[in-house]
């Protein structure tokens, strides 16, 4: 009976260190020997994991957009019937080339007033100057002189309102000033030129390309119709796609360099935009690049439209802990290292940081000084998977290269 304590005692103690070694017996070793022979064969690489810079940079797919703060539409400021048409889809045109004509009844008698308004005006000079000459020699009273001067100015009001209502028309100050031959020397008088009244030049606003053309012979326009629409190519954008993790990265004015593989072009781009939303559903936001596109340099072969891929560098990041990006392998959900101790490799769950596509930053599970296993890593993992090798949850790492 005085026994029965170190008894129980000693079962309960056995039960403990019975119970201690099921559980640690229950995760699957991390570690694993190999032969010299299979090392040997493997004909692996250790390398040291030390502090490194990296420079990484995002690689995201683009697409070329026009530059709408370069786009134009042609539009009439005011109605009548083409009746000529100069320019077609996929024509260069120059600032200020005639492109379309159009007869208008509209333009007749804008015309028609401010020739009107001149006649009145020269009517009115000469009989302003007759009554300022009756004045002087006192044959004639004030207020017929003072009559004749408001005459005058009400005269030149009219004039300039007419004139700028054919300047609002879209009319050249040429075009207002060939309407009228007014003879040097002493006679006064308006002579109309042979230019037509109803004849209107729509001149194009800008330099650019015609990308749209909405007009045929003989049809009725107004000033709501776009006629045509020419794009300043000298300059286009490029529009990507970037994931929430990456949109904090980036900045205006940063540089980058946009290539296609299928037209085998590359160029240098800017950031000038960055989105300030995200989709909803893919949680990505927009970001948007400029590249100068100079006729004399590619022919403008930027195209909208065009697909393309966007390389954009990061400032060099001070990384704690670095290897090269050979020695990343995936077990499962888990990015995992070799890890040396003696002869034995250990598989390490690690969380990955930056990136540069050759070394990477490693922000977790691995210390300075340490060796993993670089080249030819993948046949260790295959060693460890047929082994019988695996994680268990606890072990698991996140992260993929940024």
């Amino acid at each position: 009976m005085k026994n029965k304590p170190t008894i129980r005692l000693s079962f309960l103690l056995f039960l403990f260190v019975f119970t201690a070694n099921s559980v640690k017996g229950a995760e699957p070793p991390l570690v694993m020997t190999l032969t010299d022979v299979v090392i040997a064969n493997a004909q692996i690489t250790l390398e040291t994991a030390a502090a490194l810079q990296i420079k990484s940079s995002l690689r995201f797919p683009g697409q070329v957009k026009l530059n709408t703060e370069k786009v134009a539409q042609v539009v009439p400021r005011l109605s009548g019937v083409v009746t000529e048409i100069r320019k077609t889809l996929g024509d260069l045109v120059k600032k200020n080339e005639v492109i379309v004509i159009i007869e208008s009844r509209e333009l007749a008698n804008a015309k028609s007033d401010y020739i009107e308004a001149l006649n009145r005006l020269e009517f009115a000079k000469v009989s302003f100057e007759r009554e300022e000459a009756l004045l002087k020699q006192k044959i004639s009273a004030k207020e017929d002189y003072l009559a004749s001067r408001q005459a005058m100015q009400e005269a030149e009001l009219g004039k300039q309102v007419t004139k700028h209502t054919l300047l609002a028309l879209g009319l050249r100050p040429a075009d207002i000033s060939a309407l009228v031959i007014v003879p040097k020397g002493k006679e006064r008088r308006i002579i109309f030129s042979e230019q037509s009244l109803t004849r209107y030049a729509l001149r194009a606003p800008v330099d650019g390309l015609v990308i749209e053309k909405n007009l045929t012979l003989g049809a009725a326009v107004d000033e709501k119709t776009p006629l045509f629409v020419l794009a300043d190519r000298s300059s286009v954008w490029v529009d990507a796609r970037v994931l929430a993790k990456d949109l904090n990265r980036l900045k205006v004015g940063q540089k980058a360099r946009v290539t296609s593989k299928n037209a085998g072009l590359g160029v240098a781009a800017e950031v000038i935009y960055i989105g300030s939303r995200f989709d909803e559903k893919t949680q990505m936001g927009m970001v948007r690049l400029e590249i100068q596109n100079p006729l004399e340099n590619t022919k403008r072969q930027w195209r909208p439209g065009l697909f393309v891929t966007v390389d954009l560098s990061q400032e060099p990041v001070a990384a704690r802990v670095a290897v090269s990006v050979d020695a990343i392998q995936l077990i499962g959900d888990s990015t995992v290292l070799f890890v040396q101790i003696g002869k034995d490799f250990e598989v390490r769950p690690v969380t990955l940081g930056l990136s540069d596509g050759r070394k990477v930053e490693i922000l977790e599970g691995l210390s300075a000084g340490e060796q993993v296993v670089t080249r030819n890593s993948f046949v260790i993992k295959a060693e460890w998977l047929n082994q019988g090798g695996e994680l268990p949850a606890s072990e698991s790492a996140a992260g993929g290269p940024q």
